[in-house]
Formats: structure tokens, sequence, C-alpha cells
């Protein structure tokens, strides 16, 4: 099993709902998150690029899934939230050591 975390832009949230609901991944966990990444910051000073208003609003999609399916998340992902822009978000993927469900435990 792999762990696909991807973070995206606020504007992109309800389309990537929708379109892993339609892909087959409906179960997923979203959390509101706040970050940046690491190109600079254009036409900021940089004390001000090292305080908290730099921080952008973005949303974080987890899904679980079984290894064969982690191209189809990745390709939703890509294809709903690539505006070839900075700040599109990013994409990691882990190894899911054990599950445990916790209404059977």
């Amino acid at each position: 099993m792999k762990e696909v975390t991807a973070i995206i832009r606020l504007n992109k949230v309800t389309e990537t709902k929708q379109k892993l609901a339609a892909g087959g991944f409906p179960g997923f966990t979203c959390r509101k998150v706040f970050g940046r990444g690491k190109n600079p910051l254009i036409g900021r000073d940089f004390r001000e690029a090292i305080g908290h208003s730099v921080l952008m609003p973005k949303r974080m999609f987890t899904i679980v899934t079984e290894d064969e399916h982690v191209e189809n998340v990745i390709g939703i992902l890509l294809a709903v939230n690539s505006t070839g822009q900075a700040g599109d978000g990013k994409i990691f993927v882990q190894t899911i050591a054990r599950e445990y469900q916790v209404r059977r435990a």
C-alpha cells in the first residue's frame, strides 16, 4: 500500500475531489495547511520573506491506495492541479508498512 500526499491550491479543491471520486478514489483526507515552497519570493524584502505573512493557504490531500493504483491517483492530481505556474503544489508518495482498521481491533 502507498500513501499519496498532495499539497494543492485552494481553488482546485472541489475539482480535485470530483475527479478523484470519478476516478474510483472516493476516500481521502483533506486538511487546511499553510506553507510556501523554496523558490525566492519575487519583489519581497528578505526580512518580510522570513515572516509568517508569506505562508500561503493550501490544502493537503492524503490518499491511501494499493500500489497498482498509485500512478492513476498521481495522474488525476497532476491533470487537475497543474497550471504550469509556481505554487501549483507537490505530490509525495510513501510506503505504508501496516494498516489497521479501528472498528475491528
